[in-house]
């Protein structure tokens, strides 16, 4: 059989402490080994013996500044102390979310009562299944070795994907940026004459 734990060892100095027995708080098997076993009956003895010391000292009490001083010590740490906020955003609090899922319900229900505009989609259905107009000698090379493309087509290829040109704008420098809006602004006035 295993010596006592710490907890039965625990267990076993309240009781002796309490009714001078360690019926009640130890298990039957467990109070037949501690009374059978040289070993827990020494770590028992010993356990009391630093509980009694433990008891034997006086602790002083600090002096009246202590507390105005601890006091003080305390607030510079708060201070110093880099405030955190816990470990979720300030804007994913729960009061932040139960306002943004109120507002995600009204435009959720907003959506679904307003009429669908028939015409809008047939417009947008005619302009995604048109052909796409030759871009230079590089779509010329493309469609040559496969044949027509419409949108449609040319986005499931993989082709074109949606925003690629928003996002190659964002990525010119200032310069291209600029000579990009002047080449806009010459086919604008090339197309309008």
């Amino acid at each position: 059989m295993t010596h006592l734990t710490a907890d039965e060892l625990i267990d076993a100095m309240e009781a002796d402490a309490g009714n001078g027995s360690t019926e009640g708080v130890l298990p039957a098997e467990r109070r037949v080994h501690l009374a059978s076993c040289e070993y827990c009956r020494a770590q028992l003895d010993d356990l009391a013996g630093a509980l009694n010391d433990a008891k034997q000292v006086s602790v002083p009490e600090p002096s009246p500044l202590f507390w105005n001083h601890f006091s003080q010590r305390v607030r510079v740490a708060i201070d110093q102390e880099p405030a955190s906020g816990g470990i979720w955003p300030s804007w994913l609090r729960w009061q932040i979310l139960l306002a943004l899922g109120a507002a995600a319900m009204i435009i959720l229900g907003l959506m679904m009562t307003m009429p669908i505009d028939q015409d809008a989609s047939d417009e947008l259905a005619a302009v995604e299944s048109t052909p796409l107009e030759p871009a230079g000698e590089s779509w010329g090379a493309v469609e040559d070795l496969v044949g027509h493309l419409d949108i449609e087509t040319a986005g499931a290829a993989g082709v074109i994907a949606p925003g690629v040109a928003e996002l190659a704008v964002l990525e010119l420098t200032p310069e291209e940026q600029q000579e990009l809006t002047r080449l806009l602004q010459q086919e604008l006035t090339r197309a309008k004459s």
